[in-house]
């Protein structure tokens, strides 16, 4: 049977690494896409932008053509100044329409090998505002627009696609205000992990999942069900 092959954005670091780390392991082909030049044991690794249509384009040729998975994790995280149109543009660029051209690209490959793709997206946007980065919170709840629209899309051609939507995550991707391990605005108490979220992409991309489609999946400890008045219950504890 051929190695399962996927294209991860983002890959070298944060949830796209721990992503490429855990298909690494179960033997896929991995092909990463990055900004950066890092040191990537998990397969290869393309520098470039990975909304760049011959970027894209080049990593495909290592998939001979068919691609099992397409993970887009690459963004821009929300900084702000809310009001700055160039931070608007750049988030919106990255965050939305590079997996969009992500998955208009990868589409024909997709289908070939009847395979899915996975967005990376945001309690943010989806189910929370965001007071510094209207652009980052437009850009996620875009997303996931995206992905109905795609399943619907490649549901012709057997292709699914969904969307993982983390909470607070421990990686170097956001300034964080609270410690990882004393989260009082999560149930579960703490920061998740960027591997707790690559196993959920990994059930998704998995054929345990060959009935999901068009779908978020929320990984957050618990955090949008949380009122403001349980918060302060908890940090009263």
């Amino acid at each position: 049977m051929p190695r399962l092959r996927a294209i991860i954005t983002g890959a070298a670091s944060g949830i796209g690494r721990a992503t490429a780390a855990r298909l690494a392991a179960d033997g896929w082909l991995v092909v990463g896409i990055d900004q950066r030049r890092e040191s990537f044991i998990e397969g290869e690794l393309l520098v470039g932008d990975a909304g760049d249509a011959d970027v894209l384009n080049a990593a495909l040729e290592r998939c001979d053509g068919r691609l099992d998975a397409l993970i887009c994790c690459a963004g821009v995280p929300p900084s702000g100044p809310w009001d700055s149109r160039e931070h608007w543009d750049e988030v919106i660029a990255v965050d939305l329409t590079a997996p969009y051209e992500a998955m208009r690209i990868s589409l024909p490959a997709l289908a070939a090998a009847r395979g899915c793709a996975v967005l990376v997206g945001s309690i943010v946007g989806g189910r929370e505002g965001s007071l510094r980065s209207p652009a980052y919170a437009a850009a996620k709840a875009g997303l996931e627009g995206l992905a109905r629209s795609m399943a619907l899309v490649g549901g012709a051609h057997a292709v699914r696609v969904n969307v993982v939507a983390p909470g607070a995550v421990a990686t170097a991707f956001d300034e964080r205000t609270l410690p990882d391990d004393a989260r009082v605005d999560v149930p579960l108490g703490r920061s998740g992990t960027a591997a707790e979220v690559a196993a959920v992409i990994g059930f998704l991309i998995s054929p345990e999942a060959s009935y999901v489609t068009g779908s978020v999946w929320t990984v957050d400890g618990g955090r949008v069900v949380l009122s403001a008045a349980d918060a302060s219950r908890i940090a009263d504890r």
